[in-house]
């Protein structure tokens, strides 16, 4: 018998935390963390359904290797293997009908590099759990099992007797028709129990916990009925605790809600009950830990904000670095401020600032602004070249103002238009002084510090200010509540009802909205929001009416549960909202964002868009992790931008990277659950630096270059340890992505082990990602791409989504690669991005210009040392009326200038139908080993007024490796016709009959 080996079994560990909030997130951390790596215990119970009886291999060194894959594939599907020393002896075992212990399975090889391989398992085959390995004339590579269930996570994470948990991963049920799920769950003490399931699929179920369930830890699996050990989970941990008493409450006498909720929090939290009838705040109504604000229902007990500006509201994100006016990009805009000078003399102008003109051909901004002290000449403001982008900000100096001792008025002013993100202004009469990187200056008797959003007077088209927002209501508070009620705001309010704690960046738990409608939020002050949240863990946003500009605003969540809510978008000002529902730069992780409605005020369900996106999740100050999206629509709204503006825009689901590199390079280093790196590297060669400046890259105190160390404690400028993730990208163990968890000087331990350790000198990237998310039966029409996955995504899922009318492509897939350097800063739409094992599935795809556009964005100046796009799975999926290409692969450089590599490598595409485009599948510049198998291609109707031949499957390099199979074509009479090509390498043109 083989034997399953042992993963390591690693339990992160906490220090005791003064900070009793900072201790519970700690222990938060570790059950997202913990639990994965645990070793298969011998008291596990008997699995259901057969066992299988592996027969016994040889075993040693030089044997070949099996690193990463396709994780999901059925009979008559084909999946991927990657690793080193790969042979055509590819042997399965599975289910048979004869015999109980399983049978052997002989693969059809598809290609075979050595280091990809390629095989469909045989249609007569039965679906379930396939152990699969390599073998040698050294003997056979460690077994995988091919639909082994995997539980990625669940919702609550902590859970009280009798009641459900969500669970959420791949193969959760039973293949092949996922109808039942057998989960167990079983105590720290060795007490376990199989749990009855109320919803079983492929992708989630719903468990129920017993209603005698002990307080305390748990470990709960996942089998696939079949299989016997081969057929678990790795499993998650949850947390039992016991039902928490009943709130109890008052009713409000007299109109002072904010006196009532007071007293209420005073004595431990309950439920303050709310009449119905109309009450007007005094202000912000700040609801404290544990108090529930309770109504009578939407439009029955109304919360109305004052317009008066003598009324005063909660604000958020006042003055301070790191932020400042945004889109002060018009000629003639002007901003006013107030400045004091301790002595007279000359100043001189150091400014902090972002801007990234590049786009528009532009250098920079120097001479394009100037500074006005009183009623001088104005002083233009030079040396300001582009920095990389609007969220990179480096110091400058820019000019030289005279003044006399005192007070002054300074002006800025917009003199020939280019955008700039001005942080701050310092003025120094000390010709040495420096700005120091990462060391924030302070006012002084030779140094002023003025934060560029503190202005006397804004004047500008489309700028806005930070450190104004105003909220109505703010759940300020653990556990603190809203529900059953409308809240109506002002002209003094941008922000509907905010989730944050007092002490923010620290974390906030449990608060709710539930059955609340928030309308009226005028305030044009930086984002308007209907609801915000402000690192929220455990919050429930559901079954809601919002309506503003962005109705729904994530600024860091976890375990939250944002669904069944009515979202509405309402064009206030210039542009749209970013999105309806947006998570810009903050972690978004195990949330569950499903079942949201995105429609538009009454008379705009036509024409001009009033929302660019529909959700809208980006990487940033963390990662996007684990997340169940599914089930949103829109009702007649359309997504875009506003005419008059930019365009590019209309992303209905996007992940887009504001991307983070810590680390490219080879490794000093690794073991099972661990990864070291040099403490120092060698200069990054100019002919890489690609779009990173060399001052940008870390250094030590010998001036020698070095990886960038993420903080291991939130702040609110980089991604903090924990968001990382380490992702190999070349060598034995090339195509694993693993998550940081720990870092002990050099060395980074991570939440899982490595399958293959990867030996010394393999080369990795460590960045922020978008990892495991689900983004399943959502309905996308009227934008311009309908779901667009957009650098560093890493083993998605999409699955069972509509998409229609899009201006570009119906599901976007994009890796990319624009620098070589060992780190990069932060920003938007750069780096090292690879797209490594996603999986687009049922999918169907109308009226957009490609169907499947799969493709890279590296710089073709920069070596192409390893692939940006590996292991991606398109099946099932439908294209129809495409204006070019069906599907579309494709990299961003010409083929052969790299031996043995190609930007796109390991695509598998089977089992989809393409109707009515000019090509039907096209494999375009550097892409290496692609399967095509059993895909439709129907030439039914013209989609445009561009003649040109109907190509069924393109491969416009004759090199490219690609296997044709058993694929179909046919024209408007419903076969073959004559002048369709169905095959054509370069110029060739090819039968089907001949692949």
């Amino acid at each position: 018998m083989i034997v399953i080996p042992e993963a390591v079994n690693i339990r992160t560990r906490t220090r005791p935390h003064r900070n009793p909030a900072m201790a519970r997130f700690s222990i938060l951390l570790a059950f997202f963390f913990a639990g994965i790596s645990f070793p298969l215990p011998a008291e596990l119970p008997p699995p259901p359904g057969p066992a299988y009886r592996v027969p016994e291999g040889k075993s040693g060194p030089g044997v070949p290797v099996i690193s990463s894959w396709t994780d999901d594939a059925g009979p008559d599907e084909t999946f991927l293997l990657v690793g080193e020393g790969l042979t055509e002896n590819v042997f399965m075992w599975g289910l048979s009908p004869n015999r109980e212990d399983g049978a052997e399975i002989r693969p059809k090889i598809q290609f075979c590099t050595g280091k990809m391989l390629a095989a469909t398992i045989p249609e007569r085959a039965y679906d379930g759990p396939f152990v699969v390995w390599v073998e040698n004339a050294n003997g056979r590579s460690q077994p995988l099992v091919l639909n082994r269930p995997q539980l990625w996570w669940c919702y609550p994470r902590t859970c009280t007797p009798g009641g459900t948990v969500r669970v959420f991963g791949r193969n959760i049920g039973r293949r092949p028709h996922f109808a039942e799920v057998f989960a167990y769950l079983e105590s720290e003490s060795g007490s376990g129990s199989w749990l009855p399931s109320l919803s079983s699929g492929k992708y989630s179920a719903t468990l129920r916990l017993p209603d005698d369930l002990a307080p305390g830890r748990y470990q709960l699996r996942i089998h696939a009925g079949a299989g016997g050990q081969w057929g678990w989970s790795d499993p998650i941990t949850i947390q039992v605790q016991a039902q928490a008493p009943a709130q109890t409450g008052i009713q409000l006498t007299g109109t002072d809600i904010q006196a009532a909720v007071n007293a209420l929090g005073a004595q431990g939290g309950g439920i303050l009950t709310l009449p119905a009838g109309r009450y007007t705040l005094s202000g912000t109504l700040v609801i404290p830990a544990g108090v529930t604000v309770n109504g009578q229902g939407k439009g029955r007990t109304i919360l109305q904000a004052p317009s008066s500006p003598a009324v005063k509201f909660a604000q958020f994100q006042g003055s301070a670095w790191n932020q400042g006016p945004a889109a002060v990009h018009t000629p003639g805009d002007t901003m006013v401020y107030k400045v004091t000078f301790p002595r007279a003399g000359d100043w001189h102008v150091w400014l902090r600032y972002a801007t990234d003109m590049s786009p528009w051909g532009q250098p920079g901004v120097s001479g394009r602004m100037t500074l006005t002290l009183d009623d001088n000449p104005p002083v233009r403001l030079e040396n300001l070249p582009n920095t990389g982008s609007f969220g990179t900000f480096r110091w400058s100096l820019s000019a030289t103002l005279t003044a006399s001792a005192g007070e002054h008025v300074l002006k800025w002013k917009n003199e020939q238009g280019g955008g700039i993100h001005i942080d701050a202004f310092v003025f120094t009469d000390d010709p040495s002084w420096q700005p120091q990187e990462g060391e924030f200056p302070v006012s002084g008797p030779h140094l002023v510090v003025l934060q560029g959003e503190d202005v006397v007077d804004f004047q500008t088209k489309e700028g806005s200010l930070p450190g104004a927002e105003k909220a109505c209501v703010w759940l300020a508070g653990d556990g603190a509540s809203v529900r059953n009620l409308t809240v109506l705001g002002s002209i003094q309010t941008n922000l509907g009802i905010v989730v944050r704690h007092p002490e923010f960046p620290q974390w906030i738990y449990n608060c709710r909205m539930e059955n609340v409608e928030m309308r009226d939020c005028q305030g044009k002050q930086a984002e308007n929001c209907g609801v915000r949240l402000f690192h929220a863990f455990g919050a429930v946003v559901k079954g809601c009416e919002l309506w503003a500009r962005s109705p729904l605003f994530l600024s860091g969540v976890r375990q939250c549960d944002l669904s069944e809510n009515r979202l509405v978008s309402v064009t206030l000002w210039g542009g749209n909202a970013e999105g309806y529902i947006n998570g810009r730069n903050e972690p978004v992780e195990e949330c569950i964002i499903e079942g949201n409605v995105c429609a538009v005020p009454p008379g705009s369900e036509g024409g001009g868009p009033t929302g660019r996106r529909m959700i809208w999740l980006s990487t940033g100050r963390g990662s996007v992790t684990h997340n169940w999206i599914a089930g949103n629509r829109e009702e007649r709204a359309v997504f875009g931008g506003v005419a008059g503006t930019d365009q590019n825009v209309g992303e209905m689901i996007l992940f887009e990277a504001c991307q983070r590199v810590a680390y490219f390079g080879p490794i000093a280093g690794a073991d099972v659950d661990r990864v070291t790196l040099p403490s120092f590297v060698k200069d990054t060669p100019q002919e890489w630096l690609g779009d990173v400046k060399r001052e940008d890259l870390p250094r030590d105190d010998k001036g020698r270059e070095t990886p960038y160390w993420p903080p291991e404690k939130e702040n609110d400028r980089e991604p903090v340890l924990t968001e990382y993730y380490v992702i190999v990208l070349d060598g034995p163990g090339w195509g694993q992505t693993r998550r940081i968890v720990a870092r002990d000087q050099t060395t980074y331990r991570l939440a899982s082990p490595w399958r293959v350790v990867p030996p010394p000198g393999s080369r990795v990237v460590i960045s922020t990602a978008f990892f495991e998310n689900h983004i399943v039966n959502n309905r996308t029409v009227n934008g311009m791409t309908g779901i667009q996955l957009w650098i560093s995504c890493i083993g998605n899922i999409v699955s069972g989504n509509e998409v229609a009318r899009q201006r570009k492509p119906a599901v976007f897939l994009y890796g990319t690669c624009t620098t070589l350097a060992s780190s990069m800063p932060m920003t938007w739409n750069r780096g090292i991005g690879p797209l490594f094992f996603n999986h687009v599935e049922g999918t169907q795809a109308d009226e957009t210009s490609c169907g499947i556009l799969l493709t890279t964005g590296e710089r073709a100046d920069l070596p192409l040392l390893f692939p940006h796009a590996l292991g991606n799975v398109l099946r099932h999926n439908g294209c129809v009326k495409s204006r070019t290409d069906g599907v579309l692969v494709m990299g961003n450089r010409r083929d052969g200038e790299d031996s043995g590599l190609a930007a796109v490598m390991g695509t598998i595409a089977e089992f989809n139908l393409v109707r009515d485009a000019l090509c039907g599948f096209r494999l375009a510049s550097s892409v290496e080993g692609v399967v095509l198998r059993r895909n439709h291609v129907y030439f039914w109707y013209p989609v445009n007024n561009r003649a040109g031949e109907r190509v069924a499957f393109q491969i416009d390099s004759p090199q490219t490796l690609c296997t044709l199979e058993n694929n179909s074509v046919e024209g408007i009479q419903g076969v073959f016709e004559s002048d369709i090509i169905p095959v054509r390498r370069g110029d060739i043109k090819e039968s089907l009959d001949s692949q």
